[in-house]
Order: structure tokens, then C-alpha cells, then sequence
């Protein structure tokens, strides 16, 4: 066995978005946000497996309700990446997530296919430092280990996962692992950033998919038992065809279920730069600063400030005489905090999600299979979105029984349906489709269509509309 041939990259892209709101919300959690950079975490995590192995060995496993968004990032950097995602109708914690690829793994490649399990939501400033990494582990993992990888500490994390080394295994950089315990109070994480001999679990692991399901058998039986079910009714398509099924599935992460409590456990020490990027103030501490250590995206002016994290994407952003504050802007929202205090944000989003505004979950950005659309402005009786159809993309044929709908081509070409004559409109036209008019829009170009739509009328919403299509 080739152990660097079998290897079968796991990209976990779970979660659901608290700490970083307003940017990360449920429905479009962190790891599918743009936080540095062009790319979100969840491509440059594929970005960095990619490396390692070819895209139709890459398995990833995501929420159903993210589907959307998830295979279109994929599918930007590599179409073939789609064909590995697994989709869980419900979050059932990551043991579970785990296990769901480690049985594909062994059913498609091999029993002994080597997993190297990452989170999508962690960023890895040195790449090459990982690589080694996971190149040191390869030898033992093949042999039955559980391997993970350790970050130095440096600060009483409460957290993450703490790993207490043990003796080299013989492996160049390979050790054993006496102790691994999952968040620790603060005076247990002291007392380990104290003595030295720990490090901090990155979250990855590597494994083979046979050793694996073997622990969790014989660790947490119900788990491997209940996503055995689960499997066994996994389509073609990624999604499990009886979702009570994988609703019936015990939650725990994979840390208290197998990782705390195996004795096959072994740490490779590495220093690839790692962030879990769980606040705005990790966020802060990776960004490039001015000489008041401000860190800025988008457009701002700052006067006597200093410390402070600025995120602008729609409005000119000023701070004038403070520190140290997190100022966030988006198309719906706005947040100044404490740029160290991520518990108050935690509990923002809470006083939002109790009051069931929309804020919590979704975006004004909206995804959809063909493009996108954003939320601009209304009131009663009108609404205004700018729609992007992708290239090749259509909306549903669809009828609006209580709204006219004004479409004005700002960039692009469309093809518009109406009832049973279509025609191409240019950019710098419109379009005047009547209520209770079947209608489609569809990109007649070859780069994206934009179109600026307002709705006059009845505005309750995507519920309110007749599809006569599927999307």
C-alpha cells in the first residue's frame, strides 16, 4: 500500500454561523464567507487537499440546507469535487459526519483508505508546514494509528481540544499521546498551557476508514450502528433517501466519542499557521494592520483609532476616537462590539434568532441554483432586488397572481418568456412583466446577466409565487 495514494480527504462543512455575525449567519455560515481573500474557507480548504489528491478522491460533507451554496463553491475550483459531497438532512455533530465518509470510503476505495479529516472552517496560513505535517503522519496512520495534529498553545483556550504528549513513536515526528481532553475548564487549560507538554487539537485527524469505524464500533456502538442505517440509504445524488434516519443518529463530536477515549491516538506537533478564525478578534490578529494596528477591509476612514477591526462592504465606514472595537458592516445589518468579546455577539444573534428576525439566518444575498439575488430596498407595496443569473442559468417558469415586476438589464443579455412568446433584451432595456403572467428569466449570454427587478404589488414573499418548473 502507497499510503500517500490511498489518502481520501475528508472536508467537514457543517456549522452554522454565530460568533462572526452579521457576515456568518445560519444559513451562510463562516466557512462559506469570503473572509480573507477572494475565496471562502471551504474552497481554500479544498484548495489545500487538492495537493495532496485528485479531486474524486475528496469527500465532503455538508448541510442539506447549504446544498446550494456549497456545490456551486465547489464546483468552482474543480466540477469533479461535487461528485464526493454527502449532504446530512439534520446536524447531528461531528462523529457522525465522520463516519458517514469513513463508510463511503470503504465501500468506494478501499477499507484501508487513509482519511485525512479536515475542518473546512480553519485556516492554514502555512500550507507547506501542513504538508509535512500530514506526509509524517502518513506511516502511522497506515499502520493503525489515529493520528492528529498539534498546535502549540498560547493561551488558556477553554475551547479547543488539549493533547498531552507522549513518547516519539519512532517516526520522525510522531508521537504518542497520554491524555486528550476535549474543552477544559479554565483553571484545567491554565494548568496545561503551564506544564509545557500540550498542544491544542487542530480538529484534523488521519486515519484509515477501517480503523476508524473499528474504534467507534467499540467506543460509541449506537453512533456506528445508527449511521450504518443512515448510509445504507445514501442516493446517488449525496442525500440520504430516509432522513429520519439520520435524525436518529446520537450527536457527538468526534473528540468525545472516539478521539478522548481510544488508545490507538498519536500527535504530530506542527506549526502550519493554524486558526480556528472563531471571532473577530482571531480575525483581527491575521490581517495586515496600519501603524495604529487597524485592520481594514473595504472602504473606511479612521481618526485617533486604534486596535479596531473595520469590515465595510456597501458604505463608507468612519471611526474617530476608539479602540479596540469590532465594526462590521453588511447590506442588512450593522455591528459595533467589543472586538475581544465574542460571547456578546453569541448573544446578539440569540436575541435576534428569539425574535425570529430574518437577520439571524440569511443574508439580503441570497443563492439560488441559477445565480444569485440581493435584497436593496422596499416598503409596502414594493420591493427592489438585483438578480445574477449565471451563464447557462434560468429561473423557474413561474406566475405572480398579486405583483407587476419591472426588470431593467443593467449587464448582459436576457432571454425573457412571456406566456408563450420569448425574446433577448440587451442591457440598458426593460421589461414589463403584467401579474398573473407566466413568465422565466434566463441568461442569454455569455457572461453573467444583472438585472435590477422591482416588484410593485403584493410582496409576501417567495412562498407566494406559482412554479410551474422545478428549479
Amino acid at each position: 500500500m502507497s499510503p500517500m495514494k490511498d489518502l481520501v480527504p475528508v472536508i467537514l462543512a457543517g456549522g452554522s454561523g454565530t460568533r462572526l455575525w452579521p457576515v456568518s449567519r445560519t444559513a451562510f455560515p463562516k466557512h462559506l464567507v469570503e473572509l480573507l481573500g477572494e475565496e471562502s474557507l471551504l474552497q481554500t480548504t479544498a484548495r489545500r487537499t487538492l495537493k495532496l489528491a485528485g479531486p474524486g478522491r475528496i469527500l465532503t460533507v455538508a448541510a442539506a440546507g447549504q446544498a446550494v451554496l456549497v456545490r456551486r463553491q465547489l464546483r468552482a475550483l474543480d466540477p469533479a469535487l461535487a461528485q464526493g459531497l454527502m449532504l446530512e438532512p439534520e446536524p447531528r455533530n461531528t462523529a457522525a459526519a465522520v463516519a458517514l465518509a469513513a463508510f463511503r470510503a470503504a465501500r468506494d476505495l478501499g477499507p484501508q483508505s487513509l482519511l485525512w479529516v479536515c475542518p473546512s472552517d480553519h485556516l492554514m496560513l502555512a500550507t507547506s508546514a501542513l504538508m509535512e505535517a500530514v506526509a509524517a503522519g502518513l506511516r502511522a496512520a497506515a499502520g493503525g494509528r489515529i493520528v492528529t495534529f498539534g498546535i502549540a498553545p498560547s493561551r488558556a483556550e477553554t475551547g479547543f481540544g488539549w493533547i498531552a504528549r507522549g513518547e516519539s513513536l519512532g517516526d520522525a515526528g510522531v508521537f504518542d499521546v497520554r491524555r486528550f481532553v476535549e474543552k477544559p475548564p479554565r483553571a484545567e487549560a491554565q494548568a496545561m498551557l503551564e506544564d509545557g507538554g500540550y498542544l491544542w487539537n487542530s480538529g484534523m485527524f488521519l486515519m484509515r476508514a477501517d480503523t476508524f469505524l473499528e474504534e467507534l464500533g467499540r467506543l460509541a456502538s449506537e453512533i456506528h450502528e445508527a449511521t450504518a442505517r443512515a448510509f445504507a440509504a445514501l442516493d446517488a445524488d449525496g442525500e440520504i433517501a430516509e432522513p429520519a434516519l439520520y435524525g436518529a443518529i446520537p450527536s457527538a463530536p468526534v473528540d468525545k466519542a472516539v478521539m478522548e477515549r481510544t488508545d490507538r491516538i498519536a500527535v504530530v506537533p506542527c506549526d502550519p499557521r493554524w486558526s480556528d478564525v472563531g471571532s473577530w478578534h482571531a480575525l483581527w490578529e491575521l490581517m495586515d494592520k496600519d501603524a495604529q494596528e487597524n485592520a481594514v477591509a473595504g472602504e473606511a476612514l479612521l481618526q485617533d483609532a486604534s486596535r479596531n477591526l473595520v469590515r465595510s462592504e456597501h458604505r463608507l465606514v468612519a471611526l474617530a476616537g476608539v479602540q479596540d472595537l469590532a465594526v462590521i458592516e453588511t447590506a442588512d445589518a450593522i455591528l459595533v462590539a467589543d472586538r475581544a468579546n465574542s460571547e456578546a455577539v453569541r448573544g446578539i444573534v440569540a436575541q435576534l434568532a428569539a425574535a425570529g428576525r430574518p437577520e439571524a439566518t440569511v443574508h439580503a444575498r441570497e443563492a439560488r441554483p441559477w445565480g444569485q439575488f440581493t435584497n436593496l430596498g422596499g416598503s409596502s407595496g414594493f420591493r427592489v432586488r438585483e438578480v445574477v443569473v449565471d451563464p447557462e442559468g434560468q429561473l423557474t417558469l413561474q406566475r405572480h397572481d398579486g405583483r407587476d415586476e419591472h426588470w431593467i438589464v443593467v449587464e448582459g443579455r436576457a432571454s425573457v418568456q412571456l406566456g408563450s412568446s420569448t425574446r433577448e433584451v440587451p442591457a440598458g432595456n426593460s421589461v414589463l412583466v403584467p401579474r398573473g403572467t407566466l413568465h422565466r428569466l434566463a441568461n442569454a449570454g455569455p457572461g453573467p446577466l444583472r438585472v435590477i427587478e422591482v416588484q410593485v404589488g403584493e410582496i409576501l414573499g417567495e412562498e407566494a409565487t406559482e412554479r410551474l418548473t422545478e428549479d
